[in-house]
């Protein structure tokens, strides 16, 4: 009997897995029959765009440590770039000015949305260009992520994201939380980003290292979001509101600065989380006969299941009857072979060595869960967007 919950345990979320897989393609090719009673947004075309009508927009905050940095990955792109600080109180603006960018320096912390919104009217951004990719301070992006971005920015779409990945310094290579976070966006975005970037259901957008046409931010950026992540609400409005599709550019590569303690990742996470749910519920998905509303709703199902499948395998694992050593073993034999996946893709084979702190990371990812539901239902709207960004690392060693 035991054995056989076991087997289950495993065999319920590769099934919702292929039922979602499933699900997404049947709205595809059948869209008439998830659109009963809800008339489609009519479909927008635009016009191409050449690099020379794209631009760099970063938001800064006390980022002189990166920013410098940042600003010289974003013009060997060939383009221009420009910085907005808000209200910073070190080195930022004159260290993204003698970078080359073009800087706006705010006198009051107005959060990230406004402060984009300030710079993106104040530079006339709109009028000179078709396209604006806005990056966080301490991302460095290759030098072909905009041509590649440009590559996909097709007659229909108004979106495209850049391919997240974890900057590892070689001084901090047996951090942990570096390791999680490297193989969550791997895995996240073989499978999830890729597919729903297929069929135009993607629920989230990396906010920090995405293009987007400026028809589209002329629409968002003015808004400010009522939820605590500003790229939850640009994505549910471009869904709901048929504003152009939302594509994923693997080819477009960010590498990103992410939380080095348990308290950093964490408050991370659970912001992330608290942003997904309260779009959830401010957007009411699941609530209209659409493609979107119909594989978000089975994707919910699976982080169901998800959450609940973490205890039930604990309990499982525990009280095996071919005992706890072999059970955790067999376990762990299916988790070691997508790591071991992820370490050659990333060409890091260090990777495998985490293991059993990403079996228990991955078990304390349904904890913050949970927590973001109860945030998100207790709060479900802020007042302005506005965190605090984990401490910056050293480019050095990347």
């Amino acid at each position: 009997m035991t054995r056989a919950l076991l087997i289950l345990s495993i065999a319920i979320p590769a099934f919702v897995l292929v039922s979602v897989i499933a699900a997404i393609a049947y709205g595809w090719l059948r869209p008439d029959k998830v659109r009963q009673r809800e008339a489609a947004p009519a479909a927008p075309r635009f016009e191409p765009v050449e690099l020379s009508n794209t631009a760099v927009l970063i938001a800064c905050r006390n980022g002189e440590a990166t920013i410098a940095d940042a600003v010289a990955a974003a013009k060997a792109n060939g383009v221009e770039v420009y910085v907005v600080s808000d209200a910073s109180t070190d080195g930022t603006a004159a260290r993204a000015t003698a970078a080359g960018a073009h800087v706006l320096a705010l006198t009051e912390n107005v959060g990230k949305p406004e402060a984009l919104k300030i710079a993106y009217q104040r530079f006339g951004l709109s009028w000179l260009y078709d396209a604006v990719t806005i990056l966080d301070d301490d991302v460095t992006i290759e030098p072909g992520f905009v041509a590649e971005a440009l590559a996909l920015l097709d007659d229909d779409v108004a979106i495209v994201v850049g391919k997240n990945v974890t900057l590892w310094p070689e001084a901090r290579r047996w951090n942990v939380w570096l390791a999680k976070r490297a193989y969550s966006y791997w895995n996240y975005q073989v499978i999830v980003r890729r597919l729903q970037s297929a069929f135009n259901v993607m629920n989230c957008i990396s906010g920090s290292n995405s293009m987007y046409r400026t028809t589209l931010l002329d629409e968002v950026l003015p808004v400010a979001p009522p939820y605590i992540v500003d790229d939850t609400y640009w994505v549910l409005e471009t869904h709901r509101r048929g504003l152009g599709k939302v594509v994923y550019a693997p080819r477009a590569v960010a590498w990103l600065q992410d939380p080095t303690t348990l308290r950093d990742w964490y408050k991370q996470n659970l912001r992330w989380l608290w942003g997904t749910f309260q779009g959830i519920i401010g957007h009411r998905v699941g609530r209209q006969a659409s493609r979107f509303d119909f594989a978000y709703v089975l994707l919910m199902f699976h982080w169901l299941l998800y959450v609940l499948n973490g205890p039930l395998t604990v309990w499982l694992v525990a009280s095996a009857g071919l005992g706890f050593g072999r059970a955790l073993a067999w376990l762990a034999a299916g988790q070691l072979i997508w790591l071991s996946i992820a370490a050659w893709r990333l060409r890091l084979p260090r990777l495998v060595l985490f293991l059993p702190a990403i079996v228990v990371l991955d078990l304390l990812y349904r904890v913050i869960m949970v927590h973001a539901l109860v945030k998100a239902i207790r709060q479900p709207t802020v007042e302005r967007c506005v965190w605090t960004s984990p401490p910056r690392l050293s480019l050095e060693g990347r």
